[in-house]
């Protein structure tokens, strides 16, 4: 049976890492690493009721809502904005702009879609008593501004009585005008100069009277303004000007006042102070070089040779009497009288060399001290230029201070009496910086709604939509279903997939591996012997240890080693179980608890004495025995390799029921001793990143997965494009198992809400 699915999943395919592997595990409908356009019309066909639900739903509000909207009317005036001191023309519009006109222009775009000029606008037209612009008096105020009336606090307005009735009017009015402003679109045109003023309305004359009079409201606007900010710039510049020249007076005069009251004249003393001082410093500088050095001499010794010419003729007498001795000394040896004589004058010599040196060296300290007391007189110079230089500076600051404010006020002065000059003697500009070159007409066809757009729109939009929810649905489901995502997240093949057989098991009673040997034809003994078939065919006939995992409890393990045991001893396979499980033993002894692995790795049971308990005519199974204190020592037991030696001389399968990798570590172990290790994996349960971190901990390659317990009618109708999908419906080859296609609407559901309920239980029951 082709449930291993060996062809979706290459055998070469490596892992990809947690971050790229998560990515692409998130579609379980891919096959291949990428997803394809053929998976994207795998969901579409998956979810193409609920699309089509919902584009019908919006396609259907959209005409409503289309039957219930106005006609609305556009028409457009358009304008140029004129550059400073130029005539219009029509090359105008179509000139290259600098920067300046820019935003000059984008300035222009602002002004007309203003709230003032919309005010005045509003005003000329007199659309407060307009219909479609203004609120009835009598109408009551909507759900929302009720609910806001009764949460914020009312303003002082709505309890006055004397202001009530002010404020409403200039609410009505400022209603008007943000109408206004919402039927109203000012755009530049492209990049030009030009500027296109639309207004829409419900009726057509009136869309052309608001686009014409908005532009004309400008322009003589503008016009009034330039004459009253002629006459206000005038004014204020007079007033400011007077305002200044007092200023300027009472700055001069303060300035005069405190130098008539310190009697400084400059204004910047402390430089002529500073130069002082930096001069009085270069004679501290020499002053100190000649103390350092005469101190250095006066202590070494060093010049007293340079200081005394009778010094120096007594060293050279030194030098010639030591040099004749050296001689004498060769030549008589040290009791001749010349020798003896030349002693007696070195004798002689030594106290007068001894004498002037230390009349020098008195000498050369006496002059050390008076350059250090020289030092000292510059010193004391150097630092009452400072303090009188810092004196001086700090009584000059408020002078430079008021000298500055003097500055400033003169310099202010004479640019606002220029200014004002200027604007006294230049005329008022009347002329308006933008010109109509199109005035809007009356519209004949409506603007809004155009029916076929907006269909079309509707259309497309509500299809993405759909699609959009089709695929978000799909993809919330991250749990592991096909081998093509085992491959992709684990990098590994799957072997088998094997059927839910719950509902069996509770109808027959009896366990689920006897349904290999009670059913060979059905869904889950091909599934079971395909599995088999996979793992000789890596393998080879030789004895065989299998270790079977999974990453998490509960997710058929158990099932799965004793169902692959019975279909091996189908094909005539000696098979056994060793349940390793030794905290939660997954085989259930008949009559107590027998010494099993637990005995055995202990050394406290022979492998003779070991029970090995035969599970009818198809295999054998040997049970944990005694619960172990510690399990993970009993685990590493040397005994282990030395157990698995003997079953694999007594047989051909030997299976290892290993506890979940995620919470212990045993499964781990055990793949050192077996030739072949098995990750059972839940359909629509086990995690991609629990499988991820399952894969991590071992250090042994996994010879393949085990998608457990799958749906195959909901895997079937999901489309996702593998053996199970083709198969579905295909019951000829399969006896006792129903077709997935005939099951109601009811059967269904009822089906679901029963797994829902197992599987609360289970969780329940792990708590």
């Amino acid at each position: 049976m082709p449930m291993g699915n060996a062809d979706l999943v290459p055998s070469n395919l490596v892992y990809e890492g947690p971050r790229l592997a998560a990515s692409r595990a998130l579609q379980p409908g891919t096959r291949t690493g990428y997803f394809g356009v053929a998976d994207f019309f795998r969901i579409l066909r998956r979810r193409w009721r609920l699309i089509a639900a919902l584009t019908g739903v919006g396609m259907l509000i959209t005409v409503l809502v289309l039957a219930s909207i106005d006609p609305i009317y556009s028409a457009s005036t358009t304008v140029v904005v004129e550059p400073p001191d130029t005539e219009f023309s029509s090359a105008t519009p179509t000139t290259v702009l600098n920067p300046n006109e820019e935003t000059r222009i984008e300035t222009k775009v602002e002004i007309l879609q203003s709230r003032k000029l919309a005010r005045r606008a509003a005003t000329t037209m007199q659309l407060d008593d307009d219909p479609e612009f203004a609120t009835k008096e009598d109408a009551k105020p909507g759900m929302i501004a009720r609910l806001m009336r009764a949460i914020v606090r009312p303003p002082p307005a709505e309890t006055n009585p004397e202001l009530r009735q002010t404020d409403a009017a200039r609410a009505k009015s400022e209603a008007v005008v943000d109408k206004l402003l919402a039927n109203l679109r000012v755009a530049r045109v492209a990049r030009s100069s030009t500027i296109s003023i639309t207004a829409s309305s419900e009726d057509p004359q009136k869309a052309a009277l608001i686009a014409n009079r908005v532009i004309k409201t400008y322009i003589q606007g503008q016009i009034q303004n330039a004459k009253k900010t002629r006459e206000r710039q005038i004014q204020d510049l007079s007033q400011r000007v007077a305002e200044v020249r007092s200023s300027l007076q009472s700055a001069d005069g303060a300035a005069a006042s405190y130098r008539a009251r310190t009697g400084i004249l400059d204004s910047t003393p402390e430089n002529s102070g500073a130069m002082q001082v930096a001069q009085a410093a270069g004679l501290l500088t020499q002053a100190q070089a000649d103390s350092a050095f005469e101190t250095r001499l006066a202590r070494t010794g060093g010049g007293t040779a340079a200081t005394s010419p009778l010094l120096i003729d007594l060293r050279q007498q030194e030098s010639a009497l030591a040099r004749r001795l050296g001689e004498l000394g060769t030549l008589y040896g040290p009791g001749h009288p010349d020798v003896a004589k030349a002693r007696a004058e070195m004798a002689a010599l030594l106290p007068r060399i001894a004498s002037e040196n230390a009349r020098v060296q008195g000498a050369l300290q006496s002059q050390a001290a008076a350059s250090q007391a020289r030092q000292g007189a510059v010193q004391a110079g150097i630092g009452g230029l400072q303090s009188r230089a810092l004196a001086s500076g700090v009584q000059a600051v408020p002078l430079r201070a008021l000298e500055r404010n003097a500055e400033a006020s003169n310099t202010l002065y004479m640019s606002l009496l220029n200014a004002l000059n200027a604007k006294i003697a230049s005329p008022a500009d009347t002329d308006p910086d933008i010109s109509v070159v199109s005035p809007a007409s009356v519209p004949v066809y409506p603007s809004y709604p155009v029916p076929q757009r907006v269909l079309a729109v509707a259309l497309l939009a509500f299809l993405a939509l759909g699609v959009v929810i089709a695929f978000v649905i799909d993809t919330m489901d991250t749990t592991i279903r096909t081998s093509a995502q085992v491959g992709r997240l684990l990098g590994i093949p799957t072997l088998a997939m094997v059927p839910d057989l719950t509902e069996d098991q509770e109808q027959t009673g009896g366990p689920v591996y006897s349904l290999v040997e009670s059913k060979p034809r059905s869904r889950f003994a091909e599934a079971m012997r395909n599995l088999l078939i996979e793992l000789e065919t890596r393998h080879g006939p030789q004895p065989h240890v299998v270790v079977v995992t999974s990453p998490l409890d509960g997710e058929g393990k158990n099932t799965i080693a004793t169902s692959l045991a019975a279909a091996a001893a189908m094909v005539g396979r000696k098979a056994v179980v060793v349940d390793f499980d030794l905290r939660r033993p997954g085989i259930e002894v008949q009559g107590g608890r027998a010494s099993g692995v637990v005995g055995y790795l202990s050394g406290s049971t022979a492998m003779e004495d070991l029970p090995v308990i035969q599970q009818g005519s198809q295999f054998a199974t040997i049970a944990v025995g005694d619960t172990p204190i510690d399990p993970g020592a009993m685990i590493a037991s040397p005994r282990l390799p030395l157990l698995l030696e003997k079953l694999r001389e007594r047989y051909d399968f030997v299976i290892l029921n290993a506890p979940p990798i995620l919470p212990v570590r045993d499964a781990k172990t055990l793949t050192e001793h077996a030739d072949s290790t098995l990750l059972v994996l839940q359909w629509g349960r086990t995690n991609p990143e629990a499988a991820r971190v399952a894969m991590d901990m071992f250090e042994r390659p996994i010879t393949g997965a085990v998608i457990n317990m799958v749906d195959y009618p909901v895997h079937a109708r999901r489309r996702y494009g593998d053996a199970i999908h083709h198969i579905a419906n295909l019951t000829e080859y399969y006896d006792g198992d129903p077709p997935s296609s005939g099951w109601t609407f009811r059967e269904r559901w009822a089906r679901t809400f029963r797994r829902a309920t197992r599987r609360t239980a289970r969780a329940l029951h792990l708590a």
